[in-house]
């Protein structure tokens, strides 16, 4: 008897701090109900857990990793995902300091998730450096995690570079964007006028994609409004595992 498979909606998005249009970015939340909200740039200085809980009760989610010490990362989950966790923690990574303006504690926040019917899946955030020499050394980490898994793997992120990058282009063989780069439509960022994608959900083999895209806008928040709630548009993808 063939096993039913399971369906997870997963959304990545640099929140920008929350500096921006929370109404809007609320909204767009609501709207697209992910199962897994993978975050970069959550609070990170004044009452950072606070902050990403307030975020997580107005949306209906919880707060699996994130908060004071995330490094800027948290991942939000529905209760029906958080019943699946098998473990959870933050990998950090370390960072050459060039310029203090750009540089700041980096990491991975990654999750563990039974899925039902047999297997696991592992769904991870991340936020790669503005340096390409950090951005380097985060992939190599990030590979190092993906190798060892032992599972299918899911991450979402903002990745600082396009495809043709040189840490995207080290991940290529392990971890494949379903989005075709070349397609405007798929651009992330500056999010008022996207020229360029840097932010995506990358997936493993054994990952079946039904939907990959940018989110441009949503059913009750239109594109300008999505434009101001943070500097970088979210990445949406439904899987079935």
């Amino acid at each position: 008897m063939r096993r039913a498979s399971w369906e997870l909606r997963i959304l990545s998005w640099n929140l920008w701090e929350l500096r921006g249009d929370l109404a809007a970015l609320i909204g767009a939340a609501e709207d697209l109900q992910p199962d897994v909200l993978l975050i970069q740039e959550a609070p990170r200085f004044v009452l950072p857990t606070a902050r990403l809980q307030w975020l997580a009760r107005r949306i209906g989610r919880r707060v699996l990793l994130g908060g004071v010490g995330g490094r800027g990362l948290a991942i939000l989950v529905t209760d029906e995902v958080a019943a699946q966790v098998i473990r959870r923690g933050a990998h950090p990574v370390a960072q050459t300091v060039s310029d203090l303006n750009s540089t700041y504690p980096r990491g991975i926040a990654a999750v563990r998730l039974s899925v039902p019917g047999g297997g696991a899946v592992v769904v991870a955030a991340t936020h790669l450096a503005l340096q390409e020499d950090n951005r380097q050394r985060h992939a190599e980490h990030l590979a190092a995690l993906v190798r060892g898994a032992g599972a299918p793997v899911i991450v979402g992120g903002d990745l600082n570079e396009t495809a043709d990058g040189a840490a995207r282009r080290f991940l290529a063989p392990l971890l494949r964007d379903p989005v075709d780069d070349a397609d405007p439509a798929g651009h992330t960022f500056p999010a008022a006028s996207p020229s360029r994608r840097i932010d995506a959900v990358l997936v493993t083999d054994g990952i079946r994609v039904q939907d990959a895209r940018a989110v441009h806008s949503t059913r009750t928040v239109e594109e300008a409004r999505l434009a101001g709630a943070s500097d970088h548009l979210p990445t949406l993808v439904d899987v079935s595992l």
